[in-house]
């Protein structure tokens, strides 16, 4: 029985995923400040000798794991051993403590984005606040191509998300809570071959939405027999994303068409929702 502290399922074998394996296996695009401990500078030489488009932000190697290194790259974190031999995918739990340890650090680089952001878009004294251009974007991907939560919903938001991305897992996660946000989901894959396995299963689906859901927890998935046209649209969604600059995951649009680039709180997501630009 799977803990109840946890939504973490421990069934990988099903949706073919390799907790464990290889750096080839990571491609990751962002941009972001490098900052790096002196004791980490080797790893992230052998990581960006590997994948020079990844823009490392940090490594810390001080984590609960003994050669265990946490490795975050804009939004996205994973870990690697001290060689950077291998590289971690998902959740590190503690069993002792019945912690999620991924999930508290997602939690708290995201309060350290909204606090860095409040600080460096503080107007100086005297002048008045500028209100920032946010883009547009028009997704005119089929919907066959995407995953449809809480049809007809009065909030309306399109999401690209990526089944390996810790911070899509937290945004779904609170998503799954309210039923008055519409949310279609365009699945891409821009964090490796694991990503584009999840997100062909999730397409292939008989339920979409519930496989959804299940992809960030790795709980099992029905199929059909054929998910030949599942990874064309996963393909299609990829391409159309990283052709319109969409580098990062989650990227929430609304209705409008601005977009927000990362995670928001469910009551931040709301409001962005149902503001108007």
């Amino acid at each position: 029985m799977i803990p109840a502290w946890t939504k973490t399922k421990l069934n990988r074998e099903t949706l073919g995923i390799i907790g464990l394996f290889g750096a080839a296996a990571i491609a990751v695009v962002v941009a972001g400040v490098l900052f790096l401990p002196q004791n980490a500078t080797s790893l992230q030489t052998r990581i960006q000798a590997d994948f020079p488009n990844t823009r490392i932000t940090s490594i810390n190697c001080d984590t609960a794991v003994d050669g265990l290194c946490e490795v975050t790259a804009g939004k996205n974190l994973f870990y690697a051993t001290r060689d950077g031999r291998f590289i971690v995918v998902g959740s590190l739990i503690d069993l002792q403590k019945k912690l999620d340890l991924t999930d508290e650090r997602l939690k708290q680089l995201a309060a350290l984005d909204l606090a860095t952001d409040k600080v460096t878009s503080a107007p100086a004294k005297g002048t008045a606040p500028q209100v920032p251009a946010l883009a547009k974007l028009d997704v005119d991907l089929p919907l066959a191509n995407a995953v449809i939560h809480n049809p007809g919903a009065p909030i309306k938001i399109k999401v690209f998300s990526d089944f390996s991305c810790g911070y899509c897992r937290m945004l779904f996660a609170e998503l799954s809570t309210t039923k008055g946000i519409e949310v279609t989901e365009y699945p891409i894959a821009i964090l490796g071959e694991e990503s584009a396995t999840k997100a062909r299963i999730v397409l292939c689906a008989k339920d979409r939405p519930a496989a959804s859901i299940k992809a960030y927890t790795s709980g099992k998935i029905e199929t059909g027999s054929d998910c030949a046209a599942a990874a064309a649209a996963v393909e299609a969604n990829t391409r159309f994303a990283q052709a319109h600059g969409v580098s990062g995951t989650p990227t929430i649009i609304r209705a409008d068409g601005t977009v927000n680039q990362g995670y928001l709180a469910l009551d931040a997501l709301k409001a962005f929702g149902e503001a108007k630009s």
